[in-house]
């Protein structure tokens, strides 16, 4: 429909430009230009016809123009109705996935709380999900449980969870016995 509303305002267009050239190049300069009845006539039939399909350019343009705002703003509500749920389902799952990974969901509330994690984290609200950088943090300490419970079955050596400090001090008064055995077992068997 666009197309021919087109086609016909520049037919009517043309017509008026060609009549206008015509005329203007038939006379000189100076002089009045005489034009008949019938040809006012054809040129208010062609403006008309300019105006007509003008007119339907536009409120095609307008119509096709508020259809497209229209279903924007529906496209909007939909998007923050999913985006919604999208949430309330990933804060459902993240409620889940911390109730049953903990073995104890007081002792997991109570390390949360005093690590100084978000309140987002810390609060039972299953709305209230977790930002990325929580969950960054609660994967990077995950990680590191699950290396040192690793290191811990694979140990030959028992307990990796003593502090270094006690080991070293044990280390010292152990070397300083074998020192002294060592130079009391020499002074026996030089005299």
């Amino acid at each position: 429909m666009g197309s021919q509303q087109l086609e016909r305002g520049l037919q009517a267009s043309v017509k008026i430009f060609e009549f206008a050239k015509g005329k203007l190049g038939s006379v000189d300069e100076g002089d009045e230009c005489r034009v008949t009845r019938e040809e006012m006539l054809a040129i208010k039939k062609a403006a008309a016809a300019m105006n007509r399909a003008l007119g339907a350019l536009v409120r095609e343009a307008h119509e096709s123009e508020n259809r497209l705002t229209l279903e924007l703003h529906m496209l909007r509500g939909i998007m923050k109705r999913e985006h919604t749920d999208r949430e309330a389902n990933r804060a459902r799952v993240f409620e889940l996935f911390r109730r049953y990974s903990s073995d104890t969901d007081e002792a997991a509330l109570a390390a949360s709380v005093s690590t100084g994690a978000s309140s987002s984290t810390a609060n039972g609200n299953p709305l209230n999900a977790p930002s990325a950088s929580a969950m960054a943090i609660d994967k990077a300490l995950t990680s590191l449980e699950r290396i040192e419970q690793s290191m811990r079955d694979i140990s030959p050596v028992g307990r990796v969870d003593i502090h270094g400090a006690g080991l070293l001090a044990a280390k010292e008064r152990r070397d300083a016995l074998v020192v002294a055995a060592t130079a009391l077992g020499g002074a026996n068997s030089s005299g």
